[in-house]
Protein backbone atom coordinates (compact mmCIF):
# COMPACT_ATOMS: atom_id res chain seq x y z
CA UNK A 1 0.00 0.00 0.00
CA UNK A 2 1.30 3.45 -0.90
CA UNK A 3 1.96 5.82 2.00
CA UNK A 4 -1.06 7.94 2.96
CA UNK A 5 -1.74 11.11 4.89
CA UNK A 6 -3.43 10.62 8.23
CA UNK A 7 -6.55 12.30 6.83
CA UNK A 8 -6.64 9.68 4.06
CA UNK A 9 -6.25 6.86 6.60
CA UNK A 10 -9.17 8.22 8.63
CA UNK A 11 -11.34 8.59 5.52
CA UNK A 12 -10.50 5.06 4.36
CA UNK A 13 -11.42 3.48 7.68
CA UNK A 14 -14.54 5.60 8.09
CA UNK A 15 -15.72 4.38 4.67
CA UNK A 16 -15.00 0.78 5.70
CA UNK A 17 -17.16 1.21 8.80
CA UNK A 18 -19.99 2.60 6.66
CA UNK A 19 -19.82 -0.40 4.33
CA UNK A 20 -19.61 -2.90 7.18
CA UNK A 21 -22.58 -1.58 9.17
CA UNK A 22 -24.88 -0.77 6.25
CA UNK A 23 -27.17 -3.77 6.70
CA UNK A 24 -27.00 -3.66 10.52
CA UNK A 25 -28.52 -0.19 10.93
CA UNK A 26 -32.06 0.93 10.10
CA UNK A 27 -32.57 4.69 10.61
CA UNK A 28 -36.34 4.18 10.86
CA UNK A 29 -36.11 2.06 14.02
CA UNK A 30 -35.63 3.04 17.64
CA UNK A 31 -32.54 1.51 19.21
CA UNK A 32 -30.55 1.20 22.43
CA UNK A 33 -26.84 1.90 22.87
CA UNK A 34 -25.52 0.23 26.02
CA UNK A 35 -22.37 0.24 28.16
CA UNK A 36 -21.55 3.95 28.33
CA UNK A 37 -17.96 4.24 29.64
CA UNK A 38 -18.55 6.53 32.61
CA UNK A 39 -14.95 6.46 33.80
CA UNK A 40 -11.77 8.29 32.92
CA UNK A 41 -10.37 5.95 30.25
CA UNK A 42 -10.37 8.51 27.46
CA UNK A 43 -10.01 5.86 24.76
CA UNK A 44 -13.42 4.37 25.57
CA UNK A 45 -14.95 7.86 25.40
CA UNK A 46 -13.34 8.27 21.96
CA UNK A 47 -15.13 5.10 20.90
CA UNK A 48 -18.46 6.42 22.24
CA UNK A 49 -17.93 9.71 20.40
CA UNK A 50 -17.25 7.79 17.20
CA UNK A 51 -20.42 5.76 17.69
CA UNK A 52 -22.44 8.95 18.21
CA UNK A 53 -20.84 10.49 15.12
CA UNK A 54 -21.84 7.43 13.09
CA UNK A 55 -25.46 7.47 14.28
CA UNK A 56 -25.71 11.27 14.05
CA UNK A 57 -24.78 11.26 10.37
CA UNK A 58 -27.64 8.83 9.76
CA UNK A 59 -30.08 11.05 11.64
CA UNK A 60 -30.31 8.60 14.54
CA UNK A 61 -30.31 9.20 18.30
CA UNK A 62 -30.48 6.32 20.76
CA UNK A 63 -33.84 6.15 22.53
CA UNK A 64 -32.18 4.41 25.47
CA UNK A 65 -28.59 4.59 26.75
CA UNK A 66 -27.09 3.25 29.96
CA UNK A 67 -23.99 2.29 31.84
CA UNK A 68 -23.57 -1.27 33.07
CA UNK A 69 -24.55 -0.26 36.59
CA UNK A 70 -27.63 1.74 35.59
CA UNK A 71 -29.08 -0.66 33.00
CA UNK A 72 -32.82 -1.29 33.38
CA UNK A 73 -34.21 -3.79 30.92
CA UNK A 74 -37.83 -2.77 31.49
CA UNK A 75 -37.06 0.89 30.81
CA UNK A 76 -35.15 -0.08 27.70
CA UNK A 77 -38.08 -2.08 26.35
CA UNK A 78 -40.46 0.81 27.07
CA UNK A 79 -38.12 3.15 25.16
CA UNK A 80 -37.23 1.08 22.08
CA UNK A 81 -39.87 -1.64 21.85
CA UNK A 82 -38.37 -4.52 19.88
CA UNK A 83 -35.67 -2.31 18.33
CA UNK A 84 -32.05 -3.45 18.07
CA UNK A 85 -29.48 -3.23 20.84
CA UNK A 86 -25.96 -1.99 20.14
CA UNK A 87 -23.21 -2.72 22.66
CA UNK A 88 -20.43 -0.15 22.75
CA UNK A 89 -17.09 -1.21 21.32
CA UNK A 90 -13.70 -1.39 23.01
CA UNK A 91 -11.15 -3.84 24.34
CA UNK A 92 -13.26 -5.68 26.90
CA UNK A 93 -14.73 -8.67 25.06
CA UNK A 94 -13.37 -11.43 27.26
CA UNK A 95 -12.26 -11.58 30.87
CA UNK A 96 -9.33 -9.15 31.08
CA UNK A 97 -11.81 -6.58 32.46
CA UNK A 98 -14.16 -8.81 34.50
CA UNK A 99 -17.36 -6.73 34.82
CA UNK A 100 -18.14 -6.61 31.11
CA UNK A 101 -18.61 -10.31 30.35
CA UNK A 102 -21.43 -10.99 32.86
CA UNK A 103 -23.31 -7.89 31.69
CA UNK A 104 -23.02 -8.84 28.03
CA UNK A 105 -24.15 -12.39 28.73
CA UNK A 106 -27.09 -11.18 30.83
CA UNK A 107 -28.31 -8.97 27.98
CA UNK A 108 -27.98 -11.85 25.52
CA UNK A 109 -29.87 -14.15 27.88
CA UNK A 110 -32.77 -11.79 28.60
CA UNK A 111 -33.33 -10.56 25.04
CA UNK A 112 -33.08 -13.77 23.03
CA UNK A 113 -33.78 -13.37 19.33
CA UNK A 114 -33.71 -9.56 19.34
CA UNK A 115 -31.02 -8.11 17.05
CA UNK A 116 -27.94 -7.36 19.16
CA UNK A 117 -24.82 -5.93 17.56
CA UNK A 118 -21.53 -5.81 19.40
CA UNK A 119 -19.70 -2.80 17.95
CA UNK A 120 -15.99 -3.36 17.18
CA UNK A 121 -14.08 -5.07 19.97
CA UNK A 122 -10.82 -6.85 20.67
CA UNK A 123 -11.25 -10.36 22.11
CA UNK A 124 -9.03 -11.61 24.92
CA UNK A 125 -9.91 -14.48 27.28
CA UNK A 126 -7.65 -15.97 29.89
CA UNK A 127 -9.95 -18.77 31.14
CA UNK A 128 -11.61 -21.40 28.95
CA UNK A 129 -14.68 -21.56 31.19
CA UNK A 130 -15.35 -17.92 30.38
CA UNK A 131 -15.05 -18.61 26.65
CA UNK A 132 -17.55 -21.46 27.05
CA UNK A 133 -19.96 -19.27 29.02
CA UNK A 134 -19.94 -16.55 26.37
CA UNK A 135 -20.27 -19.14 23.59
CA UNK A 136 -23.39 -20.61 25.25
CA UNK A 137 -24.96 -17.18 25.66
CA UNK A 138 -24.34 -16.34 22.00
CA UNK A 139 -25.65 -19.69 20.72
CA UNK A 140 -28.80 -19.52 22.85
CA UNK A 141 -29.49 -15.93 21.83
CA UNK A 142 -29.57 -16.70 18.11
CA UNK A 143 -29.39 -13.20 16.58
CA UNK A 144 -26.06 -11.74 17.64
CA UNK A 145 -23.56 -10.00 15.33
CA UNK A 146 -20.01 -9.61 16.60
CA UNK A 147 -17.74 -6.95 15.10
CA UNK A 148 -14.01 -7.23 15.87
CA UNK A 149 -11.04 -4.94 15.24
CA UNK A 150 -8.23 -7.37 14.41
CA UNK A 151 -7.53 -10.65 12.61
CA UNK A 152 -6.68 -12.63 15.74
CA UNK A 153 -10.04 -11.72 17.29
CA UNK A 154 -11.81 -12.65 14.05
CA UNK A 155 -10.19 -16.08 13.97
CA UNK A 156 -10.93 -16.64 17.66
CA UNK A 157 -14.59 -15.67 17.27
CA UNK A 158 -15.09 -17.89 14.23
CA UNK A 159 -13.60 -20.82 16.11
CA UNK A 160 -15.61 -20.50 19.31
CA UNK A 161 -18.82 -18.52 18.69
CA UNK A 162 -21.88 -19.40 16.59
CA UNK A 163 -22.70 -15.97 15.22
CA UNK A 164 -21.91 -13.72 12.30
CA UNK A 165 -18.53 -12.08 12.83
CA UNK A 166 -17.06 -9.20 10.81
CA UNK A 167 -13.71 -7.41 10.80
CA UNK A 168 -14.43 -3.69 11.28
CA UNK A 169 -12.20 -0.72 12.28
CA UNK A 170 -12.48 0.98 15.65
CA UNK A 171 -15.50 3.30 15.78
CA UNK A 172 -13.37 6.28 16.87
CA UNK A 173 -12.38 6.76 13.24
CA UNK A 174 -15.94 8.01 12.60
CA UNK A 175 -15.02 11.18 14.51
CA UNK A 176 -12.94 12.30 11.56
CA UNK A 177 -9.89 14.59 11.60
CA UNK A 178 -9.66 16.96 14.58
CA UNK A 179 -7.70 20.15 15.10
CA UNK A 180 -4.31 19.71 16.72
CA UNK A 181 -3.52 22.04 19.65
CA UNK A 182 -0.40 24.18 19.69
CA UNK A 183 2.36 22.09 21.35
CA UNK A 184 4.13 23.29 24.50
CA UNK A 185 6.53 20.37 25.03
CA UNK A 186 9.00 18.51 22.85
CA UNK A 187 7.93 14.96 23.71
CA UNK A 188 5.03 13.31 25.58
CA UNK A 189 5.27 9.78 27.00
CA UNK A 190 1.62 8.65 27.12
CA UNK A 191 2.12 5.30 28.87
CA UNK A 192 -0.35 2.98 30.60
CA UNK A 193 -0.20 2.46 34.35
CA UNK A 194 -2.59 -0.53 34.49
CA UNK A 195 -2.34 -4.29 33.89
CA UNK A 196 -2.49 -3.89 30.10
CA UNK A 197 0.87 -2.10 30.08
CA UNK A 198 3.43 -3.95 27.98
CA UNK A 199 7.07 -4.55 28.87
CA UNK A 200 8.34 -2.21 31.54
CA UNK A 201 9.90 0.41 29.32
CA UNK A 202 12.98 2.25 30.57
CA UNK A 203 11.94 5.90 30.29
CA UNK A 204 15.11 7.35 31.80
CA UNK A 205 16.70 8.28 28.44
CA UNK A 206 13.50 9.95 27.25
CA UNK A 207 12.91 11.84 30.49
CA UNK A 208 16.52 13.06 30.46
CA UNK A 209 15.77 14.96 27.27
CA UNK A 210 14.79 18.59 27.64
CA UNK A 211 11.10 19.20 27.12
CA UNK A 212 9.90 15.63 27.85
CA UNK A 213 6.80 15.05 30.00
CA UNK A 214 5.03 11.82 30.99
CA UNK A 215 1.32 11.21 31.60
CA UNK A 216 -1.21 8.44 31.28
CA UNK A 217 -4.81 9.59 30.72
CA UNK A 218 -5.36 12.33 33.33
CA UNK A 219 -7.77 11.79 36.22
CA UNK A 220 -11.02 13.72 36.42
CA UNK A 221 -11.97 16.50 38.80
CA UNK A 222 -14.06 15.45 41.79
CA UNK A 223 -17.13 17.37 40.57
CA UNK A 224 -16.90 16.24 36.92
CA UNK A 225 -20.20 14.32 36.98
CA UNK A 226 -22.16 17.23 38.46
CA UNK A 227 -20.64 19.86 36.17
CA UNK A 228 -21.22 17.83 33.02
CA UNK A 229 -24.83 17.11 33.99
CA UNK A 230 -25.49 20.83 34.44
CA UNK A 231 -23.71 21.64 31.17
CA UNK A 232 -25.82 19.04 29.34
CA UNK A 233 -29.03 20.55 30.73
CA UNK A 234 -27.96 24.04 29.64
CA UNK A 235 -26.93 22.81 26.19
CA UNK A 236 -30.24 21.00 25.82
CA UNK A 237 -32.21 24.10 26.80
CA UNK A 238 -30.33 26.29 24.35
CA UNK A 239 -30.89 23.81 21.50
CA UNK A 240 -34.45 22.96 22.47
CA UNK A 241 -33.49 19.31 22.86
CA UNK A 242 -34.63 18.61 26.40
CA UNK A 243 -37.05 15.73 26.71
CA UNK A 244 -37.66 12.95 29.17
CA UNK A 245 -35.25 11.07 31.36
CA UNK A 246 -33.80 9.03 28.49
CA UNK A 247 -33.02 12.15 26.44
CA UNK A 248 -31.38 13.88 29.38
CA UNK A 249 -29.23 10.82 30.04
CA UNK A 250 -28.16 10.74 26.38
CA UNK A 251 -27.18 14.42 26.52
CA UNK A 252 -25.24 13.97 29.77
CA UNK A 253 -23.32 11.01 28.36
CA UNK A 254 -22.59 12.96 25.19
CA UNK A 255 -21.23 15.87 27.25
CA UNK A 256 -19.02 13.63 29.39
CA UNK A 257 -17.59 11.69 26.48
CA UNK A 258 -16.93 14.89 24.53
CA UNK A 259 -15.09 16.53 27.41
CA UNK A 260 -13.02 13.42 28.02
CA UNK A 261 -12.11 13.18 24.34
CA UNK A 262 -11.15 16.87 24.25
CA UNK A 263 -8.99 16.35 27.35
CA UNK A 264 -7.19 13.52 25.59
CA UNK A 265 -6.56 15.57 22.46
CA UNK A 266 -5.27 18.44 24.63
CA UNK A 267 -2.83 16.07 26.33
CA UNK A 268 -1.58 14.41 23.14
CA UNK A 269 -1.38 17.72 21.30
CA UNK A 270 0.61 19.34 24.09
CA UNK A 271 3.83 17.91 22.61
CA UNK A 272 5.43 18.05 19.18
CA UNK A 273 5.96 14.27 19.27
CA UNK A 274 4.34 11.45 21.27
CA UNK A 275 5.27 7.95 22.37
CA UNK A 276 2.17 6.01 23.47
CA UNK A 277 1.27 2.44 24.38
CA UNK A 278 -2.46 3.17 24.37
CA UNK A 279 -4.44 2.12 21.32
CA UNK A 280 -6.45 5.31 21.42
CA UNK A 281 -3.37 7.35 22.13
CA UNK A 282 -2.36 6.10 18.67
CA UNK A 283 -5.80 6.53 17.07
CA UNK A 284 -6.27 10.04 18.46
CA UNK A 285 -2.78 11.03 17.26
CA UNK A 286 -3.85 9.86 13.79
CA UNK A 287 -7.07 11.90 14.05
CA UNK A 288 -5.10 15.00 15.10
CA UNK A 289 -2.16 14.36 12.74
CA UNK A 290 0.38 14.27 15.59
CA UNK A 291 3.80 12.65 14.90
CA UNK A 292 4.10 9.65 17.19
CA UNK A 293 5.45 6.18 17.89
CA UNK A 294 3.34 3.32 19.21
CA UNK A 295 4.40 0.66 21.70
CA UNK A 296 2.20 -2.44 22.01
CA UNK A 297 0.07 -3.32 25.02
CA UNK A 298 0.52 -6.52 27.03
CA UNK A 299 -1.29 -8.89 24.64
CA UNK A 300 -0.89 -7.39 21.18
CA UNK A 301 -4.14 -5.46 21.01
CA UNK A 302 -2.66 -2.35 19.41
CA UNK A 303 -0.33 -4.13 16.98
CA UNK A 304 -3.32 -6.25 15.91
CA UNK A 305 -5.31 -3.15 15.03
CA UNK A 306 -2.35 -1.67 13.15
CA UNK A 307 -1.80 -4.89 11.18
CA UNK A 308 -5.49 -5.11 10.24
CA UNK A 309 -5.94 -1.51 9.14
CA UNK A 310 -2.47 -0.12 8.31
CA UNK A 311 -2.95 2.83 10.66
CA UNK A 312 0.79 3.57 10.66
CA UNK A 313 0.87 3.86 6.86
CA UNK A 314 2.11 7.45 7.00
CA UNK A 315 5.30 9.32 7.82
CA UNK A 316 3.64 10.53 11.05
CA UNK A 317 3.15 7.19 12.86
CA UNK A 318 5.42 4.20 13.55
CA UNK A 319 5.04 0.95 15.51
CA UNK A 320 8.15 0.68 17.68
CA UNK A 321 9.58 -2.44 19.31
CA UNK A 322 11.02 -0.64 22.34
CA UNK A 323 11.44 2.77 23.93
CA UNK A 324 14.93 2.99 22.42
CA UNK A 325 13.52 2.19 18.98
CA UNK A 326 10.79 4.81 19.43
CA UNK A 327 13.26 7.53 20.42
CA UNK A 328 15.52 6.71 17.47
CA UNK A 329 12.58 6.77 15.06
CA UNK A 330 11.33 10.11 16.37
CA UNK A 331 14.84 11.58 16.07
CA UNK A 332 14.93 10.54 12.41
CA UNK A 333 11.43 11.89 11.89
CA UNK A 334 12.30 15.22 13.49
CA UNK A 335 15.50 15.51 11.44
CA UNK A 336 13.57 14.87 8.24
CA UNK A 337 11.02 17.53 9.16
CA UNK A 338 13.73 20.05 9.94
CA UNK A 339 15.47 19.38 6.61
CA UNK A 340 12.19 19.82 4.73
CA UNK A 341 11.57 23.10 6.56
CA UNK A 342 15.05 24.42 5.69
CA UNK A 343 14.50 23.66 2.00
CA UNK A 344 11.08 25.34 1.91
Amino acid sequence: MMQETNAAIVARLDAKIEDSLRDLVDPSRKFALLDFPNYDNIGDSAIWMGELAYFDRHGMTASYVSEIGTFDGDRMEDAVGNGPIYLSGGGNFGDVWPKFRPFREAVLSRFKGRPIVQLPQTIKFNAQENVDSTARAIEQHGNFTLLVRDQRSLEFARRWFECETRLVPDMAFCIGPVRRPEPRHALLLNLRDDHEAGDQHDTSAALARSGTVQSDWPKEEADFQRRTKHAAILRGLLKGQLGGRARMTELAYRERASRRFDRGIALLGSARQVITDRMHGHIMCVLADIPHCVLDNSYGKTSGLIAAWQTTNSDRAHLASSMEDALHTLDLQRGSTQREASLA
